[in-house]
């Protein structure tokens, strides 16, 4: 990975965008997280060394569209992507929502630049543990659980009009270095400019990723709302306790239905069979039954088919916030979430 730095008498604040282009080679091109809408876009990642005394990221991902036929231009349709990106990003800033910090256009090619989390993708660290050396313990899968609903809590509740993701899923989860998790991939997110609950003014929407996507994309993509987050997020909940994928070959490779068609089975009063459904490399996951078990709940709830039906995120958030912590038997914990 070629490395680059800025002389030292000079001491812009700003990024120097020439280097970060001049930075991106074969060398340092590699895929960092999936695009829902399949594009030309191509991500670098390019580490940078900071100027004394000003604090900068020391590795960027850069996402570059050029024109394909090596036209003379960026298409216009190429730059209003780039731009809303940018815009959207830019003016609604949150500790767990990739932060965007430059847009670098030139004649033939539109670049934007963010923050890396280096950590990587969530789906490495569940499904490649492995690789990584140790698995998430349920501490950190806490944190990400907690994290990733108040980036969704204010992209639908804190900004002046709700912003709808789309593709949630843990490939567009990225970890910081204490796993405190950031949502990136916003290629097809869109501004509600009607509000919250208020159906979507699209038509025939392209579906996400099979296994997350909410069931109204196949059958009434005319009146999705955010509750299609609500469910992607309810399926990565379902992915952090059990370590599925969230789609699997076989009769019960959808984890959603699954989930929902064991349920009852699962959290009969005992909590050996409920066991039997997490992810056995969660370490001393004992200690931490309860916790687990609310989240498993919370995930049941938010895909069920019924978009009205399932929780916002505000109560989503809540929930979580409430739920950890919790003492006492594991049936009391069933008896309560029926009553």
């Amino acid at each position: 990975m070629q490395l680059w730095s800025r002389p030292a008498k000079t001491l812009p604040i700003e990024l120097n965008g020439q280097a970060i282009v001049d930075s991106l080679t074969e060398i340092n091109k590699r895929r960092v997280w999936a695009n829902r809408v399949v594009r030309d876009d191509e991500l670098y990642i390019v580490q940078v060394e900071g100027i004394p005394g000003v604090s900068l990221p020391t590795t960027l991902v850069v996402k570059k569209c050029q024109n394909v036929n090596l036209a003379p231009q960026v298409d216009d349709n190429v730059k209003y992507r780039y731009n809303s990106e940018m815009f959207l990003l830019a003016s609604n800033s949150h500790d767990n929502i990739i932060k965007v910090i430059d847009l670098i256009q030139q004649e033939d090619a539109i670049m934007l630049v963010y923050e890396y989390p280096v950590n990587g993708g969530l789906d490495y660290w569940l499904h490649q543990a492995m690789d990584a050396g140790r698995a998430l313990s349920w501490p950190e899968r806490r944190v990400i659980a907690i994290g990733t609903a108040k980036g969704l809590c204010h992209m639908h509740h804190g900004c002046k009009k709700p912003i709808i993701h789309h593709n949630i899923n843990s490939n567009n989860i990225l970890l910081d270095r204490n796993f405190k998790p950031v949502i990136a991939s916003f290629d097809a997110a869109q501004m509600n400019m009607a509000g919250l609950d208020q159906p979507l003014p699209i038509a025939g929407f392209p579906l996400g990723n099979f296994g997350y996507s909410a069931p109204e994309y196949g059958v009434a993509a005319s009146e999705l709302t955010e509750k299609v987050d609500t469910y992607s997020f309810g399926v990565l909940m379902l992915e952090l306790v059990t370590g599925r994928l969230a789609n699997e070959f076989g009769a019960d490779g959808h984890l959603a239905t699954w989930a929902r068609k064991n349920f009852t089975k699962l959290m009969a009063n005992q909590q050996e069979m409920f066991q039997s459904a997490v992810d056995r490399d969660i370490p001393d996951q004992a200690r931490y039954m309860e916790e687990i078990a609310t989240v498993f709940m919370l995930g049941v709830d938010c895909t069920v088919g019924n978009p009205q039906q399932r929780p916002s995120m505000r109560m989503a958030l809540k929930r979580l916030r409430r739920g950890y912590g919790r003492v006492g038997p594991f049936h009391g914990l069933l008896t309560c979430y029926l009553l």
